[in-house]
């Protein structure tokens, strides 16, 4: 990862923060961005709290020709988010205010 700009050299960071309630009740947001080595890619991720199933979405006009299918990186979002909500929910801790992952 360059630290200039805090992009990764190769691969995909993911970077998501979850955002205060307001959405639909029982459902959590994250929101953040995949950082791509040429592009910031918004991403959104929802959580139903009943089930633990994850949803993501990505802006596909935001990714670079030539970059990651827009569908590979919300399957990877959902999935690490499903994960480390999963995780913490599973040990009774409080839920990730934010999930850094790199993935590459």
């Amino acid at each position: 990862m360059t630290e200039a700009t805090g992009r990764p050299s190769s691969g995909a960071r993911y970077v998501l923060e979850r955002t205060d309630p307001g959405g639909a009740p029982g459902e959590l947001v994250y929101r953040g961005l995949v950082r791509l080595p040429d592009a910031d890619v918004p991403v959104e991720v929802r959580i139903a709290e009943a089930t633990g199933a994850a949803t993501a979405t990505v802006d596909a006009a935001a990714v670079p020709p030539g970059g990651p299918r827009p569908e590979d990186l919300s399957r990877t979002a959902a999935a690490l988010v499903r994960s480390a909500t999963k995780s913490a929910d599973a040990h009774a801790q409080r839920l990730p205010r934010k999930i850094v992952r790199w993935r590459g």
